[in-house]
């Protein structure tokens, strides 16, 4: 390692090319050329993640910023800095096709989500099927398994619709096995899905370790716009080997299309705001918490003074 660079190591909820940005500023040497030596891990259990960063094993987390949300005023404070994912990259997938589906024909339904690995799937999806009309009461949601057992019930004929990744729900339908009926990148709408969060302390360092780490996603991410996935290639066949090359970069230019990556990484508060609007109406948090005590705005203020944004 060079002894130059600083750590800014990340334990992350999970292993995800909704997480592009990030590993393309490393390989693109972003992070490295602002004087940062960028690594990530996924540890188990994914709760790890928080013991990670509150004894300094880890400079931030990446995942949803429900946690924080959930853990504030109640047992300690992280705040989000900056955004990765501003989709929800999932879609529902039925054993029989509905034609014009709309949210209310979920009411009657048994509906698999999945919980865990820093996402709240379910809490999302109840959220937005109320807003479109939906009597979220009259849904039966199942979410006490991991995402593999799920699918595997699902493919064994239990429960009606199953929420999963969109490209592996679109992969399930082109074998004949299920109905995509809404991706929620498209009808879910923005919300701060993924983010970068860590403690006060870590915020407050001298190194300014997340305004550049900030300023290096934010380069990033404008790269991605600007490109396609074919230019994502070698990227993609390094990190994830196991996925069939064009396929991956299939993907990349699905996300680019449907807006995943924002113009910027920062936090919007509208989006915030709905997102909390969802997490109340399902009883995790008692009432949307005033958008500076969970975004702290000082890292995205130094990457986009340093970029003239």
């Amino acid at each position: 390692m060079n002894e130059q660079l600083d750590r800014f190591h990340i334990s992350a909820t999970g292993l995800s090319m909704n997480y592009m940005p990030e590993y393309l500023g490393v390989e693109l040497g972003y992070f490295e050329q602002l004087g940062l030596k960028v690594t990530s891990y996924v540890p188990k259990p994914w709760t790890t993640v928080l013991t990670d960063i509150d004894t300094n094993q880890a400079e931030a987390v990446v995942g949803g910023i429900w946690c924080p949300l959930i853990y504030k005023r109640r047992v300690k404070s992280y705040y989000a800095f900056a955004k990765v994912t501003s989709r929800c990259p999932m879609s529902l997938l039925s054993h029989k096709p509905i034609e014009n589906f709309k949210w209310s024909d979920l009411e009657g339904k048994k509906v698999l989500t999945s919980g865990g690995n820093g996402a709240s799937p379910g809490l999302f999806l109840a959220g937005v099927a109320a807003e479109g009309g939906a009597d979220v009461s009259k849904i039966h949601f199942v979410h006490d398994f991991t995402i593999a057992m799920l699918m595997e019930l699902f493919r064994g004929g239990f429960g009606d619709v199953i929420m999963m990744k969109s490209d592996l729900a679109a992969q399930m339908e082109a074998e004949g096995k299920g109905y995509v009926l809404t991706n929620l990148t498209v009808t879910g709408g923005p919300v701060p899905w993924s983010v970068y969060y860590s403690t006060p302390e870590t915020l407050k360092s001298e190194k300014n370790l997340c305004g550049r780490f900030t300023q290096g996603l934010q380069m990033a991410q404008t790269w991605l716009r600007e490109h396609d996935g074919y230019d994502c290639r070698e990227i993609l066949a390094r990190n994830w080997p196991k996925v069939e090359l064009d396929k991956a970069v299939q993907i990349i230019d699905e996300y680019k299309k449907l807006e995943v990556w924002p113009e910027t990484v920062q936090i919007q508060e509208h989006e915030l705001n709905r997102w909390q609007s969802f997490l109340v109406a399902g009883n995790v948090i008692d009432e949307v918490i005033p958008y500076d005590e969970i975004v702290d705005s000082r890292p995205f203020n130094y990457a986009a003074k340093q970029l003239g944004l």
